[in-house]
């Protein structure tokens, strides 16, 4: 019987063998030796660090991945999983974790880190692969063995460090977590190698895409910076007790304002070094201009697109689908979305929405059409800013995803049609089967352009080779207004402001021109944050790190509300436009760090569970 490479998980950190994990090696063979004796075996080896079965791929994954779901984003319910997170139910004895799609990411990533370590132990026996490549490829795993300790210290806090394989002798030798601040260390040291010792500069396009180089090694280590020194993990004295059993504390209870210069001076190198720029709409653009430009910094690659720093090849067969509102071949956009968030995007003249409450005291609804309308649109989804009309499917939109070739009997004789997600539209519970729209709104962004749909002959564009971004540009700029207004204050508002305008004129809105206190700056990146990065898994860590998601007034702690689905006739129905509660959310101070599963505990007496579990 062939024999099994023995991939190790860590389950209770004692490396039992996983017994469904992956029965066959790469390649078929059948020991360690005989995959790296092969140049193919090992390069099948290499493949798989970055492979579904341990990277998340968002956007296939989407439906159950909390990072999209489980925020002030969405009011999304359809999945079990996400609606145990979403409403504080999960715990160390249940578990969120949907076996289907193996997203316990603590064993997840921690498999990962097992095949990159064979790997880096390994790869010098495969003499038939070059010098020179057999030292680049040892940088990346590298750099990927730090990029899922990373993944896991941002879900799990404090997290053991596995640098290297376990003999059989060791397999069941306890270890406990590292010190956060060890932890952070040594993930920066790594990357610093790797980018010093091989990590590609440049990628070629067609041959090698999705793959890190560089510059994307440093814009994680940014990233991680600026977490680092984030009010969760920089002397926040809740966790003073959070220790391991020998009494060493895990999480640095004293601030360090220094941090935030450290993430400053990251994200910078960045800005400067690598040859990134962002994306911008064409010179003197139209409005529609700008929203196709905002749609395909999400969705295109090369050198049209100069702000990926980094993206999954993704296909668009489930978010397409579920994105998609009914009167296109999709699932009556399940995706759907809460009125709040909704209403964070600005208006076209740069400036906040009115208070959500207000739009339905008088309700009205436009005459013409406008920019991003047409008439008999709710007054709320009038005036607003390029980002909202490329982000949002919302009632009474005018839109077309059929193929010109294709044209559909649901559309127009131009291949366009609404989002009449009122009862009696298209759209609407009455007329679709099957999952359905809960509040009104489902998510636009990260649909392609060149995205197709046709219900009468139910197909749609389903394998697009689409770049969901793991990091781009503008998230760095972002990064560093939010760690130099930090650090500096009103000392260095000007330059905060010049990245945090630069964000603002590529979305087509106007830059902010005043002079404002350091606490009214953080909160206006934090709202240019929010609408920026919307749906790319940025505000499920965000609103973590910035310690403001629980309590009275705890941003994820607030039930959702959209649109009345069982009510209209029509875009002017204003029983349709009546709030109505649409998902509970509860979020606890324990829900700070993801549980890991009881049963790793009390196989493992040095690890220890996060706290108030």
């Amino acid at each position: 019987m062939k024999n099994k490479i023995l991939y190790i998980i860590l389950s209770s950190l004692l490396f039992v063998p996983a017994c469904d994990y992956l029965d066959q090696d790469p390649g078929g063979m059948n020991t360690i030796d005989k995959v790296f004796a092969s140049e193919v075996s090992t390069k099948e080896w290499y493949a798989r660090i970055y492979s579904d079965d341990f990277m998340v791929q968002e956007m296939h994954y989407s439906g159950q991945i909390p990072y999209f779901w489980c925020t002030d984003e969405s009011c999304y319910v359809m999945e079990s999983n996400i609606k145990s997170i979403s409403e504080g139910l999960m715990s160390p004895d249940n578990y969120y974790g949907y076996t289907g799609y193996n997203l316990y990411f603590f064993a997840r990533y921690y498999q990962a880190i097992r095949h990159c370590n064979i790997f880096i132990e390994n790869l010098d026996k495969c003499l038939e692969m070059g010098e020179l490549e057999r030292r680049t490829k040892m940088a990346e795993a590298r750099f990927m063995r730090a990029y899922y300790h990373y993944l896991l210290l941002r879900l799990y806090g404090p997290i053991p460090i596995v640098d290297r394989t376990r003999s059989a002798n060791e397999i069941a030798a306890p270890q406990g977590r590292e010190p956060f601040a060890e932890c952070v260390k040594w993930i920066s040291d790594e990357i610093d190698w790797a980018c010093e010792n091989g990590m590609p500069q440049t990628r070629n396009a067609s041959l090698e895409m999705g793959l890190p180089t560089v510059g994307a090694a440093q814009a994680i280590k940014s990233r991680m910076l600026l977490m680092a020194a984030s009010p969760l993990y920089n002397g926040n004295t809740i966790y003073a007790a959070w220790h391991n059993p020998d009494g060493t504390p895990l999480m640095p209870s004293k601030y360090d304002k220094e941090l935030w210069l450290q993430a400053a001076e990251s994200a910078k190198h960045v800005i400067d070094s690598y040859g990134y720029s962002l994306k911008q709409a064409p010179e003197n653009a139209t409005f529609d201009e700008y929203v196709d430009n905002i749609r395909s910094i999400t969705t295109t690659w090369g050198e049209n697109n100069p702000e990926v720093i980094w993206a999954h090849a993704n296909s668009m067969q489930w978010y397409g689908m579920c994105a998609l509102p009914a009167r296109w071949f999709g699932w009556n956009g399940r995706y759907s979305l809460p009125a709040g968030f909704v209403n964070e995007f600005f208006m076209a003249d740069g400036s906040k929405a009115r208070p959500l409450e207000e739009w339905f005291e008088d309700k009205q609804f436009s005459t013409e059409a406008g920019n991003g309308t047409i008439a008999e649109t709710f007054w709320m989804f009038c005036n607003r800013e390029p980002r909202f009309y490329a982000n949002i499917h919302f009632p009474n939109q005018r839109l077309t995803y059929a193929s010109p070739t294709e044209p559909d009997t649901d559309q127009d004789a131009d291949g366009y049609g609404v989002v009449d997600f009122w009862y009696k539209g298209a759209c609407g519970h009455s007329s679709t089967p099957g999952d359905k729209n809960t509040s009104g709104f489902s998510v636009r962004k990260n649909i392609p352009l060149d995205y197709v749909s046709n219900k009468s002959k139910g197909t749609a564009t389903r394998m697009l080779n689409c770049p969901f971004p793991i990091i781009r540009l503008g998230e760095i700029y972002l990064n560093y207004a939010e760690a130099l207004n930090e650090y500096y204050g009103v000392e260095k508002q000007a330059e905060v402001l010049e990245y945090l305008n630069a964000i603002r004129t590529r979305a087509g809105i106007p830059a902010y021109t005043g002079s404002y206190s350091q606490e009214e700056m953080r909160e206006m990146i934090r709202h240019e944050r929010k609408i920026e990065l919307s749906y790319e898994c940025h505000r499920f860590f965000d609103v973590r790190r910035w310690f403001i998601a629980h309590g009275p007034e705890g941003v994820f702690n607030q039930n959702e509300v959209g649109l009345d689905m069982s009510k209209g006739t029509g875009p002017t129905d204003q029983e349709f436009f009546t709030l109505v509660q649409t998902a509970i959310k509860r979020f606890d101070i324990q829900h700070y760090f993801m549980p890991i599963k009881a049963s790793e505990c009390e196989l493992n007496s040095q690890l220890v569970q996060a706290p108030f579990y």
